[in-house]
């Protein structure tokens, strides 16, 4: 069992975004095309421009509000996807979860045309 299906139950409840974080994540992604957003739980933080978010927590994917974007039930270190060149990546939060940090990271380069923004 992945440790957001037990602990994420009530995590769109109990877990409010800060929107100091929300404003930097904002600044270091606006000027971007479109993104796809790695290990993205809920969706608290996820930016406007997110066209796919990868989550592995089934518990997560189900607190996500209607019309959030996309969602690919993954694991950041062997993202599904073929190269997206025109993508951005972003990973919010998450990389303290990840069982393989190197993959993970080697595969949010994999395909990233100009930035990774990666925020822990």
């Amino acid at each position: 069992m992945m440790t957001y299906d037990r602990i994420g139950a009530t995590y769109n409840h109990t877990r409010r975004p800060d929107r100091r974080i929300g404003a930097k994540i904002h600044k270091a992604l606006s000027a971007t095309g479109t993104v796809i957003n790695v290990g993205a739980g809920t969706g608290s933080y996820e930016p406007l421009q997110t066209v796919l978010a990868v989550e592995p927590s089934a518990v997560m994917i189900a607190q996500r509000p209607a019309g959030s974007a996309l969602v690919l039930q993954a694991r950041a270190d062997s993202l599904p996807i073929a190269d997206v060149r025109l993508m951005r990546r972003c990973a919010l939060l998450t990389v303290h979860r990840w069982t393989n940090l190197e993959a993970g990271v080697t595969e949010l380069l994999r395909a990233a045309r100009q930035r990774v923004v990666v925020l822990t």
